[in-house]
């Protein structure tokens, strides 16, 4: 696996920018909607292993679906939204990969980020004016079944828990399978995938604060490293060893 090398992540509670170069992955999918700009020339990607490489310089991926990035040796800008979150602002997403046509002048903007000593406020309205993300935010949770809300709120606040079908739809008085149907059609994945997001998102977290690979594993309640290691490979494409291993150099801001 090619080097991470150097790189700044700004770690909110439901977003992440990623600055750096761009880590070799496999075919992935990850619950966060992603816009990725490379900063010295196009992108290759594909959405599926036997479609055809296309290439742009920056692209919008909506949430859930399979991807594969391809910038060479460019520092890329990666920004993910969770889509549940008041964070998520509103763009004109589609059911695949979106081209977005960037002037040199926002590109140059966004790679006033790259370096040290940028807050997160400012990388953040940043991203907004650059990417032309409205400011007006809304909740994609709204018009969702409370019930449904509960239940991702639920698995949110405890992503170390092991829920079952069972034990999720007991909380709101549905059967397991209505539960699953309805999780599946307004979330857009379903409950097991959505729980490991959660606890992916907690390895992060963990990590990022100094945890061991194994203490953040267990922290999210996976059983072991190799396991946890196994879906992070699965869900962003390479191993979580890319990005926190000692011996790489990163810059992380965490913001509460």
């Amino acid at each position: 696996m090619k080097a991470m090398g150097n790189y700044r992540l700004y770690f909110w509670p439901h977003r992440i920018l990623y600055l750096g170069p761009s880590p070799d992955n496999d075919l992935h999918q990850h619950h966060a909607a992603q816009l990725c700009v490379s900063m010295d020339g196009p992108l290759r990607y594909r959405e599926a292993s036997a479609s055809p490489w296309l290439t742009h310089r920056a692209i919008l991926i909506p949430p859930d679906h399979p991807h594969q990035i391809d910038a060479g040796d460019a520092q890329i800008l990666a920004l993910f939204l969770e889509p549940e979150s008041d964070d998520y602002p509103v763009t004109d997403t589609t059911d695949a990969v979106q081209p977005l046509d960037l002037s040199d002048e926002r590109v140059e903007a966004l790679r006033s980020l790259v370096g040290y000593g940028v807050d997160a406020d400012l990388a953040w309205e940043t991203c907004l004016s650059a990417l032309k993300l409205s400011t007006d935010k809304r909740c994609l949770s709204t018009g969702r079944d409370p019930r449904v809300q509960s239940v991702v709120e639920l698995i949110r606040s405890q992503p170390g828990r092991s829920f079952s079908a069972r034990e999720l739809a007991q909380t709101i008085h549905l059967s397991p399978s209505r539960l699953s149907h309805l999780f599946k059609n307004q979330v857009g994945i379903p409950i097991r995938r959505f729980i490991v997001w959660s606890r992916l998102r907690t390895v992060v977290n963990h990590a990022l604060q100094g945890a061991s690979l194994t203490e953040a594993a267990h922290a999210a309640g996976f059983a072991d490293a190799a396991h946890m290691s196994n879906a992070f490979r699965q869900m962003f494409g390479f191993a979580p060893s890319a990005l926190f291993a000692a011996d790489v150099p990163k810059e992380v801001i965490i913001v509460d």
